[in-house]
This record gives structure tokens, sequence and C-alpha cells, in this order.
């Protein structure tokens, strides 16, 4: 006789059946929310840029890292960017964008890696060290869409925002990336114990820059579409983002004390917070309701999470001592 296998509880499903309830609600009292158009070019246009950067926090997160810096790196990028297709054409603006937060994020790895500071003190001083450059360098101004940066940040394809189309591309390269090959298991190595991982022959300093530079590269790829999303964008447009995204990632189940995470927790993260901030605000809710529901929501999850996760953990020590018992007779 076949068995059936019985359907494990885990924290995604946990995170699948908020993201539904929280839909389900706003639909109710909203029905304009389930309308197609809105869903693509408001719900889901709206959370791309943090999608696509909260993809290597979680690699960096995993390795018990952090980068509280990629919200002022995507924003110089942008706007180095912008004034460089001014001056140069949009081809050169785009390789410039990449190029800025490539050198961004390779400045924040050699730091972190080679000179062995802290990354939370690292990245904090390196947010306001990017903050200032961009400041200065605008002199406070806005900056302006390009061509290239318009194409990807406000055209439709197939009747569905390009942005939408390159995050499910990146989604899925960074999904195979972390569960499925050596790399991602090294990185999960380094979060659990990165002295054995070191005895274990991995270059742990080239690792933590490759994805810090990482960071840096879809944090360019983010201003793009943000720059071409909105059309202009000023020196503080990265405010607060490098905190929404560390949300995304702790919300989707990856431990900031690292070694623990999830893609598929991020993504589905991703959508809950996009759901969430267009549906408060279809819903007319006070910004600062919306903080407190936000938070709530946060807290309810962690909680779901440390359940789920003790309970799993308990799952496996009786399995294992069973195994052992039924071994030593």
């Amino acid at each position: 006789m076949k068995t059936v296998k019985k359907l494990k509880f885990t924290f995604n499903i946990a995170l699948l059946l908020i993201l539904i309830v929280i839909f389900a609600a706003i639909s109710i009292l909203n029905p304009v929310f389930l309308s197609p158009e809105y869903l693509l070019n408001v719900v889901l246009r709206n959370v791309v840029e943090l999608g696509l950067i909260s993809l290597p926090m979680t690699l960096i997160i995993i390795t018990g890292g952090i980068d509280l810096s990629v919200g002022n790196i995507m924003v110089l990028s942008a706007m180095v960017g912008a004034m460089a297709a001014g001056r140069m054409g949009s081809v050169a603006g785009v390789i410039v964008t990449f190029l800025v937060g490539l050198a961004c994020g390779l400045f924040n790895g050699i730091i972190i890696a080679k000179v062995k500071v802290p990354a939370m003190v690292t990245t904090l001083a390196s947010m306001f060290l990017f903050l200032g450059l961009t400041r200065g360098m605008t002199g406070g101004d806005s900056v302006y869409a390009f061509p290239a940066a318009e194409a990807v940040g406000s055209k439709l394809f197939l009747g569905i925002p390009v942005q939408i189309f390159i995050y499910m591309i990146c989604a899925v390269l960074f999904y195979i990336l972390l569960a499925k090959s050596t790399f991602g298991r090294r990185l999960f190595g380094i979060g659990l114990n990165s002295n054995a991982t070191k005895y274990c022959g991995v270059d742990i300093e080239k690792m933590l820059i490759r994805i810090y530079a990482l960071s840096g590269l879809m944090c360019a790829l983010a201003a793009l579409i943000m720059i071409g999303r909105f059309s202009s964008l000023r020196y503080d447009a990265g405010t607060n983002i490098n905190l929404k995204v560390i949300t995304i990632v702790v919300l989707g189940g990856t431990s900031i004390l690292g070694g623990t995470g999830d893609l598929k927790g991020t993504i589905l993260a991703t959508l809950i917070i996009g759901v969430l901030n267009s549906g408060l605000t279809v819903l007319n809710i006070p910004i600062d309701t919306q903080t407190i529901v936000h938070g709530t929501i946060l807290i309810i999850s962690l909680i779901a999470y440390e359940i789920v996760n003790r309970r799993t953990s308990s799952k496996r020590l009786k399995e294992v001592k069973t195994e052992l018992l039924k071994k030593t007779g």
C-alpha cells in the first residue's frame, strides 16, 4: 500500500496563509484591490525595488552580516548614472549606474572582509558617506530619468510592467544560487560557523566580497527601475529603504544571527509587504497607523517563526532519539 505523505506545516506555509488573509481582508473592504491592473501596476510594481535588494540582503544576513547602506547605494548609483547619461548618452548612463553600485558594494565588502571591521559598523558609516556624496554631487537638486531607465521603470511588456519580469528572473537565479549551488551551501556554513568553514578550505574573505559586490549591483538595477518609475529622484530617496529591506528578509524567516534563511520566505515576505503597503493606502489608512500595522505584522510573523522552528527542532530531536534507540536495541 502506498503511504500518504503528511503536509508539513512550515514557516513558509505560515507566511502564505498570512498573505492570503491580508489579501482577502483588503479585497473585502475595497474590491478595487482585486483588479488585475491594480495588482500589477500598483501592488507589485511598487515593491520591485525592495524585492530586488532583498535578494542579495538575504545572502548577506545568512552569513551573519548586514548592509545598512543599500538605500544610499541605490540613490547614489541612480544620480551619478543620470548625470552621466545627460552628458554621454543613455548607454553610458546604464554602465555608470552599475559601475557605481559595484564600486560601493566592493568598498563595503573589502573593509568587512579584509580590514575585519564589523558589517554593521562598516555599512552604517558608508550609509552616511554615500548620502553625503549624493547630496554634494547634486547640490540637493533632483535628477531626471533617461531613456534606458524609463524602459525598465515605466514600460509594459505583454501588458505587464517590465520590472516585474526582471524581478521574477532575478528571484529564480538567486534561489538557484542559494539552494542549489556550492556557493549557497558555503554561505550557510559561514553563518553557522565561520572558523569551521574556513578550515574546510573556503575562502571566506572572497565569498564576503562577492556577496557585497553583488548587493551593490542589485542596488544599481533597482536604481534604474526606481528613477525610471518616478521620472526624477532626490538625494534622500533612499531613506529607510535599508530598514524596509531588512524587515522583508527577517519577516521571510532569515535569522539575523546568520546560518538560517530561505529565499522562498523572502519572496513571500516581499509580496506581503507589497500587498500591505498598497492595501493600507487604498483603504486611506493614516501613515502613523500603517507603521503600527507593519510593526504588528512583523512581530506576529517572528513569533510564528519561533513557534514553528521550535516544533520542527523538537520533532527532529525526537526522531533522532528514536533512531538511536532502535540501533542500540
